[in-house]
């Protein structure tokens, strides 16, 4: 199906959600200058929306999304609120012909992501926010991979370990200021957390599939698991292994990836925020972590509005979106935990 490019500029846009990640997604709507006009905000809560309408310059705040739709003329939808409302949003978006980029994951679970594809489908266009793949470091080891300068992928190891779910000496859970929805999220290291690092891999590696996973809880008071490891082949069987707890002792509560690819013609070592080309041209670049953070958010709607500008697809469009849900998936089915609460 041919899709028409967007004429109305600036696009008009609206913001469902007035959470801690609002503000990185306002931000780089904020970027993108006079292409865009942030219409309204939309919360339960009015004055944490009323704060982000004044940090932002956002004409109308509502406290209902009936409300919102009813009485503004929105050409896209930009969706930061909890996960289980995110169907709801886009639902409502599609049937009015309003444009939608929706926060990971579309939805709570892979069948309820897929139903949600099929009832959408044709009315608008939808772009999941997944956001990972477009940090710097990622996009220019992508640029080598395709140059062919690594050659076929023979090995590839991501990490992400961190402390953010263990107290300071404060007593204080970094991961849990920051977001206290994790407390109580049942499906948590896998579905939350290292859906990035394993949709990264899909856009680094290509089509993957999970040979063995494994998922424990290791703190108490968190409903789901803090620890993960999840094995992985390429389509010619090279491994891809995506490893990641938050629960580390001695490490920071916020620590960047550490990534390793082993090629036929030469290695790739990502860590400590420096990428590291290892072989017969080796090369270094280094990144400072909290402006990569924020230049993927920057990234993924950049490219949301250039593709309603010129009608291309979507990177991270739904069926693209689907295949790393289905990793998810398939991970907990290989651990053991496919059905939630599903042991340690």
């Amino acid at each position: 199906m041919a899709i028409s490019p967007k004429t109305t500029k600036p696009l008009k846009v609206a913001f469902a959600g007035a959470g801690m990640i609002s503000w990185f997604h306002l931000v780089g709507w904020r970027a993108l200058g006079e292409r865009v006009r942030l219409a309204a905000i939309c919360d339960p809560d009015p004055e944490r929306a009323a704060k982000r309408a004044k940090e932002f310059s956002i004409a109308k705040v509502y406290r209902d999304a009936d409300a919102m739709f009813a009485t503004e003329s929105i050409d896209a939808l930009d969706v930061a609120s909890p996960r289980e409302t995110h169907a709801a949003w886009v639902e409502a978006a599609a049937a009015r012909g309003i444009d939608v980029l929706c926060q990971k994951p579309m939805t709570p679970t892979l069948a309820e992501s897929e139903t949600l594809v099929r009832r959408v489908e044709g009315k608008s266009r939808l772009m999941v926010h997944e956001n990972w793949r477009f940090r710097p470091w990622y996009r220019e080891l992508k640029r080598w991979l395709d140059a062919g300068e690594i050659g076929e992928v023979i090995l590839a190891r991501l990490a992400m370990i961190n402390s953010g779910l263990l107290p300071d000496a404060e007593g204080r859970r970094a991961a849990l200021i920051r977001q206290p929805f994790m407390q109580h999220e049942e499906r948590l290291m896998i579905a939350e957390v290292l859906i990035h690092q394993i949709d990264v891999m899909r856009y680094l590696c290509g089509p993957l599939r999970v040979m063995s996973a494994r998922a424990q809880r290791t703190v108490p008071d968190v409903r789901g698991e803090s620890v993960a490891a999840i094995f992985m082949e390429t389509g010619t069987g090279s491994a891809v292994e995506v490893v990641g707890t938050m629960a580390a002792p001695g490490y920071p509560p916020r620590n960047p990836d550490r990534l390793e690819i082993i090629g036929s013609k030469a290695s790739v070592i990502f860590a400590d925020s420096e990428l590291r080309l290892l072989g017969p041209n080796p090369r270094s670049q280094s990144y400072d972590n909290d402006r990569g953070y924020q230049a993927s958010f920057d990234g993924v709607i950049a490219h949301f509005v250039d593709c309603l500008e010129t009608g291309a697809p979507f990177e991270t469009g739904p069926a693209d979106n689907l295949e790393t849900l289905r990793l998810v998936e398939h991970a907990y089915w290989a651990a053991g935990r496919h059905r939630l609460g599903g042991g340690n």
